[in-house]
């Protein structure tokens, strides 16, 4: 990569100073490299063409991927509690000057970070370093090289493993939308499709469903077809769920089944569908698609809303509530909202 590709125009370090991480030896040249990746990424200003390129340096190298690594997970070790999406938007630089201020600082951070840390599993940069994501509010369509079609949600990340023997779908975070494709018609050994989620696996069988990952527990929804479910530890314990049919599982456990709601689904076409369901149920999906705190008073949680919304404007949903209903919105800032009795 070179200094035109990055963001901003700081000089690089001459000197490559390193320091020992499990015996690996670290570059700064490198570690200056990832922080003016990581200030472009939360800076609200890269393009496509800027992550793929990003995405290019990350694989080009295990040095490059190890520093990234790194940084998110020293940014998540120092602000522990605070959602990920209010901590970019308060890093975020605003001028070149604070950008290059913020690469020096982050640079230094990574640097000087303890040695013989294990990144965690949970850790933010899981998301980050997926083959696909979304931010928050964002949709985004995909089509596989088998012609399998996804939809991925707002604040999702997927990962896609394609071998000889299997189709390979790992849900790291958050909702995606699949329209299963046939694989392969002239193969003599077809490959099952399978989403892997954090509490078991969801085998296609020739389907339209819907996989969310939330609050350790799995959530599908199928629309035609059916999938196979495995949890991880009672893999013995199959469970078919047909068409029309929707359910919550652990690990261990599984949920009684439910009606695979059609409204549930609008998402995939921007929108949010409610038709009587409780305001405080409403807010919390409202919630999943803008940035901060929003917050529903339990004296109003009860009050029913109906209608069609469009998720571009989460705003614009706010303040269509209170021509509907005794509410009022309140604004505390921009990123800490709550709906109260009017």
């Amino acid at each position: 990569m070179t200094t035109k590709n990055t963001v901003g125009s700081v000089a690089m370090l001459k000197q490559t100073t390193t320091f020992k991480e499990v015996g690996l030896p670290f570059n700064t040249h490198v570690a200056q490299q990832a922080s003016e990746w990581l200030v472009l990424l939360i800076s609200g200003t890269a393009t496509d063409k800027d992550r793929h390129a990003w995405e290019e340096w990350r694989k080009a190298d295990p040095e490059h991927g190890r520093a990234w690594r790194r940084h998110i997970e020293n940014i998540n070790q120092r602000l522990q509690g605070i959602p990920t999406d209010i901590v970019f938007k308060t890093l975020a630089p605003t001028t070149l000057q604070s950008r290059r201020r913020l690469i020096k600082a982050l640079t230094v951070m990574l640097m000087a970070s303890g040695t013989g840390l294990l990144v965690r599993q949970t850790a933010p940069w899981r998301e980050w370093t997926a083959d696909y994501r979304t931010g928050t509010g964002e949709q985004r369509k995909l089509t596989l090289v088998d012609g399998t079609l996804i939809v991925l949600n707002t604040t999702s990340a997927i990962n896609v493993d394609y071998s000889d023997t299997i189709r390979l779908i790992q849900l790291r975070s958050g909702e995606m939308f699949i329209t299963t494709a046939q694989d392969r018609p002239a193969a003599t050994l077809m490959r099952p499709f399978v989403v892997e989620t954090a509490e078991g696996t969801v085998r296609a069988l020739g389907t339209r469903f819907v996989v969310r990952q939330e609050n350790g527990r799995s959530h599908v929804a199928v629309y035609e077809g059916a999938v196979e479910i495995a949890p991880f530890d009672a893999s013995d314990q199959k469970i078919v769920v047909p068409a029309g049919q929707a359910l919550n599982f652990t690990r261990q456990t599984r949920d009684t089944f439910l009606s695979a709601d059609e409204n549930s689904i609008a998402w995939t076409e921007g929108m949010i569908v409610a038709e009587k369901i409780r305001l405080g149920d409403f807010i919390d999906s409202l919630r999943r698609y803008r940035n901060g705190y929003l917050i529903c008073d339990p004296a109003v949680a009860n009050l029913l809303v109906s209608g069609v919304f469009p998720l571009k404007n989460t705003d614009s949903i706010l303040a269509s509530l209170t021509d509907s209903l005794p509410v009022s919105i309140h604004y505390r800032t921009r990123f800490w909202v709550t709906v109260v009795h009017k």
